[in-house]
């Protein structure tokens, strides 16, 4: 069934919206590890070559795993368009951070820890002279069914992988636009 699932969502057209019938399954320890033991239970999308992702839900809560599959360190925006209409950015790195499209634009200033409903894993620090991270090759989140509504999310993916000299983006799904959720993926909720 998993299976399928992936293969569907391999094969399908660029500008058709895959989607993600969410299972339910154990809750997660939001440690920045995807395992088995932890996932084995969710749906999952393959993204390319770089990353898998994960979601399920259990009660209150739907978690979401992104996994690089060649790469040793990243960050995620997760945009979510849930059933209110709005669309939200989740954004994990060293910090967590929230931002919702306004008059189709994104507030160009972060407001830092305003993760209100919301969980994810961050990065690490190693050393602070000079500043280093921890390599972090997964992200997963925690967010709450209360606070994003709906039966029916419409998701997006921005990874970024460091590269030299800046950070390199690449987008899931790869045509969809940060400012109209219609190309994204559909991630259908259960009761």
């Amino acid at each position: 069934m998993r299976l399928m699932l992936v293969l569907s969502l391999l094969l399908a057209p660029a500008a058709a919206s895959a989607q993600v019938d969410v299972p339910r399954g154990k809750p997660i320890l939001l440690d920045g590890r995807i395992d088995a033991q932890e996932w084995g239970d969710a749906a999952q999308l393959q993204l390319g070559d770089l990353a898998r992702v994960y979601v399920k839900q259990s009660d209150g809560f739907v978690f979401v795993g992104i996994q690089l599959l060649n790469e040793q360190n990243g960050t995620v925006d997760l945009y979510l368009a849930p059933g209110d209409g709005q669309l939200h950015d989740l954004h994990a790195s060293a910090k967590l951070g929230e931002r919702v499209l306004q008059g189709g634009a994104w507030p160009e200033v972060w407001r830092w820890w305003n993760n209100d409903g919301w969980a994810a894993s961050v990065s690490r620090v190693d050393s602070w002279e000079p500043r280093t991270f921890l390599k972090e090759p997964a992200r997963e989140y925690q967010i709450s069914r209360r606070r994003f509504p709906g039966r029916e999310w419409r998701m997006m993916l921005d990874v970024m992988t460091e590269a030299r000299p800046t950070w390199r983006t690449t987008r899931f799904p790869p045509q969809a636009s940060d400012t109209d959720a219609k190309g994204w993926y559909v991630v259908r909720l259960g009761p």
